[in-house]
Formats: structure tokens, C-alpha cells, sequence
């Protein structure tokens, strides 16, 4: 390669370079701009445009622990457990120390009637994080299912005091003093979460209760 030759690529080869570095960075801008909306439209109860917008996050970003964490979030809401439990087992992976990754595992065992890997996951969070309302929420709401209504309305009346509108908090512990035979409780935590969540898919059930006690 003659000297004129060379010149001529050392001078391409600069804004080749360049353009390469500035097309990274759009497309690390893209993937966060996806990851950023979907969390946002989750946090505004729009699941399904949520996921859509997460899952492009993660496919451009597989190692990305929020994006897994909050496709898996979005998942649970949309009732969609199994698949919910694949983003969140690999945001675990990805995440080991993440409290709120462990109470979405635990709920979607828990969702599966897997109780025991639902007990697990929210003893785990449990050690974690003692200020998250959603950890003795969970851990109630996972002793209810195993009949331990004792010790599920204490957790529940923990969560309740830690969250006052946590609108789940009042049914798991309307289910709780219904098996305990309290009907006073039970029907005051399910009318506060009628009232939180009117459109709940429990509501009827809860309704159906109500009506047994009158």
C-alpha cells in the first residue's frame, strides 16, 4: 500500500470508528428509553403495554436484572405466573440481593400453589428487608394458604399498619379472620378492600362472603 493509500484509510477508518461508537451509544439510549417506559407504564397499570416495552429491554439487554425484575412484575399482574417466574428467577441470578425480587418470586409460587418455594422466597426477602410492606403481606398471605390463620393475621395486621391502602393486605387478612371465626375482622378488612380495589378479580368472592355474614 502505497503512503496516499494509507492516508486515505487512516482518514475512513476515524469516522468509521466514530459512527460505530455513536450508534452503541443510541442503541444503549434506545434500551434504556424502553426499560424507562415500561417501568412507568407499569407503575400507571398499563400491563400490557408495560410488558411489550420491557421485553424489547430485555431482548436488546439480557443481563439487565431490572429489566427482568419489572418484565416479571408486569407478568404477575397480568396473571401470567409461570412466565412471571422465569424473569424473576433470572433477575434473582442476575440480583441475588434484591428484596423486591423475592417477594415477586414468592407471590408467583404462591399463585402456582408452590408453597413451600413461596414460604422460602419471602423468608429470604424477609432477611433482607424488614421495612417493606410487602414482605410480612406476603409471608401472611402464604399462611393463609397453609391454614395458619393465627399467624397469618398477625403478619397481615403488620403489613396493614406498614401500609394502610395495601388494598391485598386487607383481603389475605379477610380470608385470615375467616378462618380463624372472627366475622367482625373479616368484614372490615374485606369492605376496606372493596374499597381499594373495586375492580379486583377477588371482589366477588369477597362480595359473596359479605352477604354469608348478614
Amino acid at each position: 500500500m502505497n503512503k496516499r493509500s494509507w492516508l486515505l484509510s487512516a482518514a475512513l477508518a476515524v469516522p468509521l470508528a466514530f459512527a460505530s461508537d455513536f450508534a452503541s451509544e443510541l442503541e444503549a439510549d434506545f434500551d434504556h428509553s424502553d426499560l424507562d417506559r415500561g417501568i412507568q407504564l407499569y407503575e400507571a397499570g398499563k400491563f400490557q403495554d408495560a410488558e411489550t416495552a420491557l421485553a424489547a429491554a430485555v431482548e436488546a439487554n439480557p443481563d439487565n436484572a431490572r429489566a427482568h425484575e419489572y418484565l416479571g412484575r408486569t407478568r404477575l399482574e397480568l396473571h401470567k405466573f409461570p412466565a412471571a417466574q422465569t424473569e424473576l428467577v433470572k433477575a434473582d441470578e442476575l440480583s441475588p440481593d434484591n428484596a423486591a425480587v423475592k417477594i415477586g418470586l414468592a407471590r408467583a409460587y404462591l399463585e402456582q400453589k408452590q408453597l413451600d418455594k413461596a414460604e422460602s422466597e419471602a423468608n429470604r426477602a424477609a432477611e433482607l428487608s424488614d421495612s417493606n410492606p410487602d414482605v410480612p403481606l406476603y409471608r401472611g398471605a402464604i399462611a393463609v394458604a397453609k391454614r395458619d390463620f393465627r399467624n397469618g393475621a398477625k403478619l397481615l395486621e403488620e403489613a396493614v399498619a406498614k401500609k394502610p391502602d395495601a388494598a391485598y393486605a386487607h383481603y389475605y387478612a379477610g380470608l385470615a379472620y375467616n378462618g380463624l371465626r372472627q366475622p367482625d375482622k373479616m368484614v372490615e378488612h374485606f369492605r376496606t378492600f372493596l374499597k381499594l380495589a373495586p375492580d379486583a378479580p377477588e371482589a366477588p368472592k369477597v362480595q359473596s362472603l359479605l352477604r354469608a355474614t348478614r
